[in-house]
């Protein structure tokens, strides 16, 4: 197995628009926003751009996988586009206040960033092996609509080493809505997110890419002590340490790869569609949204094999929620999901993995 990893920062011009919460302009910038890239070719190349922005807008992620498809000759089943969803980032979509238009200008600053880190991780692949461990994650977030109701509070960490058994970047998933700055902060900021990756680089020496999974009714809602940049670096250097702990690897085959997907044709011009990456010892699951506790666990606990899940991946249809929390909750005021089209499309996903075993 080869990988590649590169990042590069995607700051906007100033002033701009934010996407997220209610419409507000930002004049100044607390942290850098990131891309990072990052390559995997085994029997096939996957290749994955998570952005620190609030989500990918369908055209968008369609544009970028045909230019990228176009000009190196990648499927575009291969290639995953994704958000980490701060919700303190320049505005790149008409999803929330149409009426608000992105600034082209940004738009095109990702498109080339992602064309450039494409290029330097085809040319720069190394030999690796992979490594899994997990971890729990108490204490910084929870269940966002009541603290009695369960969560994911595991942390899935997927290292990659060379063959000297250096660790060289690791792939984190973790659930938890990157909200803990408050609705009135001006700001440009990645939130938690990237005061967990510097501080995982400073305790490890390794890049980690932050994969946001299930945390579509999970946040630092009640855990949080504040909710300003203090609080940011708290609970991401936190959640970094935690992670940091983590020394029970095992080394995992990524040989075998199949990529397979399922459309779920809800309208005309609503149809989600979900792909499944499977290895011979972990798999990934791409959700076009945010995925709710319930049917994230339906999806990781069918039999026992690791398993990623890429929330905010290729397009944004909202909330998927299960029917049992339909209609309780707020989740279930933003979606393109009628009631049970959520459960519907995640069954594609148990189809999908059933049809591998």
């Amino acid at each position: 197995m080869k990988i590649s990893f590169q990042k590069q920062l995607i700051n906007p011009d100033l002033p701009c628009h934010m996407d997220g919460y209610a419409d507000r302009i930002s004049y100044e910038q607390h942290d850098d926003l990131e891309i990072n890239s990052f390559l995997i070719e085994s029997n096939e190349i996957i290749l994955f751009h998570v952005l620190d922005i609030i989500l990918i807008e369908k055209q968008f992620g369609e544009k970028v996988k045909s230019i990228l498809s176009e000009k190196f000759s990648i499927s575009k089943e291969n290639i995953i586009i994704e958000a980490t969803h701060t919700h303190s980032g320049p505005k790149v979509s008409t999803t929330f206040y149409p009426e608000i238009t992105p600034s082209k200008d940004y738009l095109q600053l990702l498109l080339d960033m992602i064309v450039k880190n494409t290029e330097f991780c085809l040319n720069n692949k190394m030999e690796a092996r992979a490594y899994y461990g997990t971890c729990e994650i108490n204490g910084y977030y929870c269940n966002r609509n009541d603290k009695s109701l369960p969560f994911n509070n595991k942390g899935y960490i997927l290292q990659f080493r060379n063959h000297s058994n250096c660790p060289l970047v690791s792939l984190i998933n973790i659930a938890c809505h990157p909200t803990v700055l408050a609705k009135d902060n001006l700001f440009i900021s990645s939130d938690y997110i990237g005061e967990l990756r510097e501080e995982y680089f400073n305790l490890n020496q390794t890049p980690a890419i932050i994969i946001n999974g299930e945390c579509g009714d999970v946040s630092t809602r009640f855990t949080r002590q504040g909710d300003d940049f203090e609080e940011t670096r708290r609970i991401g250097k936190g959640i970094a340490r935690v992670l940091s702990e983590v020394k029970d690897f095992r080394e995992i085959s990524m040989d075998n790869l199949s990529i397979s997907s399922f459309t779920l044709n809800i309208d005309k011009t609503i149809d989600p569609t979900v792909h499944l990456y499977e290895f011979n010892d972990i798999r990934f699951v791409t959700i076009p949204g945010e995925i709710v506790y319930n049917l994230g666990q339906l999806i990781r606990s069918q039999d026992g094999k690791p398993t990623f899940i890429l929330a905010y991946a290729n397009e944004y249809n909202g909330y998927a929620v299960d029917k049992e929390q339909y209609g309780k909750y707020f989740e279930s005021s933003i979606t393109n999901y009628p009631y049970g089209k959520a459960d519907e499309l995640i069954g594609g996903v148990l189809n999908l993995i059933k049809s591998k075993s």
